[in-house]
């Protein structure tokens, strides 16, 4: 009797854009930025925001997220880790349909938008 060899799991494809070169509804959580902006991406949050935000019952502002203040700005080749609450999804899409990715920036589900598109960020494993 010879020994069973495993076999060995091929990792889960990469996340491609649509042909507007965005990102949209995906779990992949290892990001890089691609944006050459000397001042980084803009990572933003709404101060209007409920501190609970991941609650599926939470009523959000206005998803106006372009206009939303700048809280972190991220430079060329920074690994970004995304934030997978509430549903497993690292996206959310704003109010004219555009998605962002929710980036983690501190604990207890501390995060901000960044716009989920290949001229700024692409997936990495």
């Amino acid at each position: 009797m010879g020994l069973a060899i495993p076999t060995l799991a091929q990792p889960a494809p990469l996340p491609t854009p649509d042909r507007s070169g965005d990102y949209r509804r995906t779990d992949h959580q290892l990001w890089i930025v691609t944006d050459p902006d000397p001042n980084g991406l803009n990572c933003r949050w709404s101060r209007a925001m409920p501190s609970n935000w991941a609650d599926p019952s939470v009523r959000f502002p206005r998803r106006n997220i372009r206009d939303w203040s700048i809280v972190r700005r991220f430079i060329q080749n920074t690994v970004l880790v995304a934030n997978t609450d509430p549903a497993g999804f690292v996206t959310f899409t704003d109010e004219d349909d555009k998605p962002w990715l929710k980036v983690r920036i501190g604990a207890e589900n501390q995060i901000c938008l960044v716009r989920a598109n290949q001229d700024f960020i692409r997936p990495i494993r």
